[in-house]
């Protein structure tokens, strides 16, 4: 009885605990079975106490066939948020993981992949990194990955990439790099580059480990000094006043222009809680989800930033920083077509009809201060002291000076008072004005010439040019070319073949302290005489780059046509290389010359996407073809092994643009840039050229607004027509344009050019335009960072779109200056600009498109609870749409993000109150639907948008109410469908819906985004 009894015992036990194992095993597949479809299913499990738990259960179920699948499904979706990886890291997963790959063996099972890819998930936070290498799960990695050959299908794929993914993560940490740098380890990706099968699905995975072979290998940095020789003082100017540099260091392309944080585009040096995520951002293979954000450990940090929202928006955004009223009325010499000040007051008072206008308190104000019983407020020359400060060492006389001879002149139809066109001859050629102005202009590394395609005035050829078409095998072997440079870099060619820095310290300008000019210097070109020169068949070519705009700093001969270049920094900057520019001699016709260059920074280019450099051969222009041209095959942009030298970005790698380039003649003297170049001095001379030719009726001035802190002028230019009585001057609405914010940006000033052609035309179109509007137009406002090469910036490193909510009069001279002018329309001239509009380029999308304001699509809660009108911002694009076959309607966005708010566009909208402020991006690259789809832009596509943009403006009907447009959207928030409907249209705009950014490229390293 006693062991019946004892038996039944046991049995009961055993029935007892296979009954929990089957209940167990059912919640597992249950789970696992939700889990994929829950995004908040992480949450879930740390907010019930339940993530170790989980953890435990795969501890001791790992071995069990019916439970390793559901359970591996579930640490997936645990892994792939932040905190609970934080959780189950801290409880020892990566030991468990360890074993679980050695148990599972190297058979290419589904359970093997998603083991691969938890760990991959895992290893995004450097602790786990750190664990990774000590438990020797590395090296367990790279055995399962030398056996990609043994696998077939797409789970071949997907291993190798998972594990490729893990070994990047791991190059982020000091640890990483050096378990991984054995030779073991090094021979095992080599070889994999080396037998990799030549087919489109396994260029990622080639790209994928060249990367992770630079990445680990000793780090190499850039063979020129760590500073640039392109610096400029700031102190003599700063002296004396209150103002700080430098300011924060700006975070470049948040960076040309919306839909994408500043911080995320740029990379930028964040604090220690965001280098994981910084460290990431360097591969497009990542896709971080919304569950993978970094968050704190308990979750609250997030929640708590959520909360302090409305204080910050209130806090830094919409404190309107307004200037004084009695600060403003000293601009109304910049709107001499409205009269004296006097008679401005007038018109306001009697357009307000108000006795409590701002103007009349002012003028009481002026009156009980001065006790005086009437005020003038004509120009004087008391008016030398109204901006203490304008810009530079350069005393404010000067502009003033020329503000008395604006008043002089009140009846001339055209003049300009540039000092820079002082004493130039109606008769002389474009030529021989554009060299005595590009004498005139003072840079910060002396010139010795000017480059032959500004001279003569730098047009594209007008035919139409296809989209490049990238060739796999070739990118593929430059891809291996770099990386077996990076491991055998002795058995290269290294001949410095141009080198900046040394050519600057030979002329005696060691220095850069002081301002440069080369005043004392006529600038010329003789490119004409030296291409009839006997040729003396060089091996090696010859490069310069020290005229305007030019951007080389060193040139690198690694073979016998193959060639490192190296760009110049923006001033007082030791990164933002992307713009170049320079000039190539000696080369020989016919034969395919590489150039590589090897300090790009953008995670990604339009050069994966079809775009070609542009080329000038000075030899076709004598021959009678003169124009830019698209040039070079085997193009393709890709992480190379040189390393920034910054220690908080050690672990970045830069980017090679490369490109081959036969040449169409020997002994020829060819220009190679980035875009077609537009350089200050080409302005100047156009602006000069423009004023000789003016149409009847028509009124143009030009005057400094400002002197940049160089002392180079910043021209602002007053266009409408003659003030008649029946249509007086001063009741024309007023439209607003500014460009070139961002030096690198040549297509913005082209694109300005066709705007102003337009405008001073003598064409129907351009008379009722001028007769509709008085046009303030700032064509150019960064005028340093174009002089000297820059890409982004000016003198003071930095981005000067994102100094509008708080300019400085000492530091930012052009901006500050400029929302003076539309300060003063708004608030003392009470008629706020119909139109802003800001052109920019754009480096990842195609076509051209607007950014606009819509409260309705602002990241401010306050914002979208006031009543939008679609038809005062949607008109205008939709005008354009109809108007311009290069505008792609479906790529404009009036997103209003928080990390624009100090942009051009956004300030005027918020702070200033015009609702239709626009920024216009052209691209740099070319065009994906309408007419000119699968062809490269060129200057007459980019001018006539300019003058499209004129005739949109011509059509905009200010009486249009919301009733008259109607919006369609796809479920993405593209603009598909526009239909206007009123007494001056009827019509429905269709958007072409397919993709912007081209063909995915086995090479990009990020996604294509938007910056300003």
């Amino acid at each position: 009885m006693f062991k019946t009894g004892k038996r039944k015992e046991m049995f009961s036990k055993r029935d007892g605990s296979v009954g929990a194992e089957i209940i167990v095993q059912d919640l597992v597949w249950i789970l696992a079975s939700l889990a994929p479809k829950d995004p908040k299913f992480a949450n879930k499990v740390r907010t019930l106490g339940c993530v170790r738990t989980m953890h435990l259960i795969f501890k001791g179920h790992y071995t069990d066939n019916k439970l390793i699948f559901p359970l591996l499904v579930i640490l997936k979706q645990l892994a792939k948020n932040s905190v609970t990886t934080a959780i189950l890291i801290r409880d020892g997963v990566v030991t468990t993981y360890e074993r679980v790959l050695v148990s599972l063996g190297f058979m290419p099972t589904a359970r093997l992949r998603l083991c691969l890819d938890a760990i991959d998930y895992f290893s995004k936070n450097k602790v786990c990194c750190m664990q990774i290498v000590k438990t020797g799960l590395c090296s367990v990695l790279l055995r399962v990955f030398d056996r990609w050959d043994r696998y077939e299908g797409r789970i071949r794929l997907k291993i190798c990439a998972h594990i490729l993914r893990t070994l990047q993560h791991l190059c982020n940490i000091k640890a990483g790099r050096r378990s991984l740098c054995t030779k073991k380890h090094v021979q095992t990706l080599h070889r994999f580059c080396s037998q990799c099968p030549d087919e489109p699905e396994f260029d990622g995975l080639l790209a994928r480990v060249c990367s992770v072979i630079t990445l680990c290998l000793k780090h190499q940095a850039l063979p020129v000094p760590a500073s640039s020789p392109a610096l400029f003082n700031l102190n003599p100017i700063l002296k004396g006043t209150n103002t700080t540099w430098p300011c924060h260091e700006d975070d470049e392309d948040g960076a040309n222009s919306d839909s994408k944080t500043i911080n995320s585009d740029l990379e930028d040096d964040g604090p220690d809680p965001e280098l994981d995520l910084e460290a990431t951002d360097e591969y497009s293979d990542l896709d971080l989800n919304d569950g993978d954000k970094l968050e704190s450990t308990e979750g609250e940090v997030e929640k708590s930033h959520r909360l302090k929202s409305d204080s910050i928006q209130s806090a830094m955004f919409f404190n309107p920083n307004e200037r004084d009223i009695e600060d403003l009325k000293r601009y109304f010499c910049f709107f001499k077509e409205f009269g004296s000040y006097n008679k401005q007051v007038r018109l306001v008072k009697s357009r307000s009809n108000s006795r409590e206008s701002i103007l009349k308190d002012f003028l009481q104000c002026q009156i009980n201060k001065n006790g005086l019983s009437s005020l003038n407020l004509s120009l004087t020359p008391e008016c030398d002291s109204i901006f203490p400060i304008m810009a530079g060492p350069l005393q404010s006389s000067t502009l003033f000076q020329t503000c008395n001879k604006i008043n002089e002149s009140t009846s001339t139809s055209s003049c300009s008072f540039l000092k820079i066109h002082k004493d130039l001859s109606k008769f002389s050629s474009f030529a021989l004005v554009y060299c005595t102005i590009a004498s005139r202009v003072r840079s910060v590394i002396p010139f010795v010439k000017v480059a032959f395609p500004d001279m003569i005035g730098g047009q594209g050829l007008a035919h139409p040019e296809p989209l490049n078409k990238m060739e796999r095998s070739a990118c593929r072997v430059k891809l291996l070319s770099c990386v077996d440079r990076a491991i055998s870099p002795e058995a290269y060619m290294n001949e410095v073949v141009y080198d900046l820095d040394q050519l600057n310290s030979l002329a005696g300008v060691s220095d850069n302290s002081a301002p440069k000019s080369t005043e004392s210097i006529f600038l010329s070109n003789t490119d004409e005489e030296e291409i009839t020169k006997l040729n003396n068949f060089s091996t090696r070519l010859s490069f310069e780059s020290r005229f305007e705009s030019g951007n080389l700093r060193k040139a690198i001969q690694i073979g016998p046509r193959e060639y490192e270049l190296i760009l110049m920094p923006d001033v007082n900057s030791t990164k933002r290389h992307q713009w170049f520019y320079f000039e190539v001699r000696n080369m020989i016709q016919g034969r395919p010359y590489v150039f590589n260059i090897v300090n790009c920074e953008k995670s990604d280019s339009q050069f994966n996407f079809g775009m070609k450099p542009v080329m000038y051969s000075v030899k076709e222009a004598v021959l009678g073809r003169p124009g830019w041209v698209r040039a070079g095959t085997d193009i393709c942009y890709y992480r190379n092994s040189y390393h920034y030298a910054s220690p908080r970005s050690h672990n970045k790698c830069y980017l090679t643009v490369t490109f081959n380039i036969e040449f169409p003649h020997t002994n020829d003297v060819v220009y190679l840039a980035y875009h077609f170049p537009f350089t200050y001095s080409m302005m100047m001379t156009k602006l000069w050229q423009r004023s000789l030719q003016l149409p009847p009726n028509a009124y143009l001035r030009a005057e400094p607004l400002c002197y940049s802190l160089n002392n180079n002028e910043v021209p602002l230019l007053t266009i409408s027509a003659d003030d008649t009585p029946t249509n007086p001057i001063a009741d024309r609405e007023i439209i607003f344009l500014t460009a070139r914010v961002h030096p690198g940006e040549s297509n913005a000033s082209w694109v300005m050019d066709g705007t102003l052609s337009c405008l001073l035309g003598d064409t129907d179109v351009a008379a009722s335009l001028r007769a509709k509007y008085v046009f303030k137009i700032v064509p150019m406002l960064n005028v340093e960072g174009v002089i000297n090469g820059c890409h982004r910036c000016g003198l003071t490193n930095e981005d000067l779109n994102r100094r509008w909510s708080k300019p400085s009069p000492v530091l930012h001279p052009s901006i500050y200056h400029t929302k003076g002018l539309i300060e003063y329309l708004v608030r003392v001239w009470k008629k706020p600009p119909l139109v802003y509009c800001d052109y920019h380029g754009h480096s990842r999308k195609k076509n051209v498109f607007f950014y606009g304001c819509a409260g309705a699509e602002s990241w401010c809660g306050s914002d979208r609870n006031v009543p939008d009108e679609p038809v005062k911002y949607l008109m205008l694009p939709a005008l354009m749409h109809r108007i311009s076959p290069a505008f792609a309607l479906g790529s404009c966005s009036f997103r209003v993000e928080r990390e624009r708010e100090s942009t051009a566009r956004v300030t005027v909208w918020r702070h200033l109150g015009v609702t239709r402020s626009y920024t216009m991006e052209a691209t740099f690259c070319g065009f994906d639907r309408g007419p000119f789809k699968g062809f490269h832009l060129n200057t007459q596509h980019l001018q006539s948008v300019g003058s499209d943009f004129c005739e949109a403006l011509n059509g905009l009907n200010d009486t249009a109410t919301s009733d008259d447009i109607q919006l369609t959207k796809d479920l993405n928030g593209n603009i598909t469908e526009i239909s206007l409907n009123g007494e001056a249209v009827n019509s429905a705009i269709a958007v072409d819906s397919e993709p912007g950014s081209g063909s995915d490229s086995v090479l990009r390293t990020d996604s294509d985004e938007d910056f300003d």
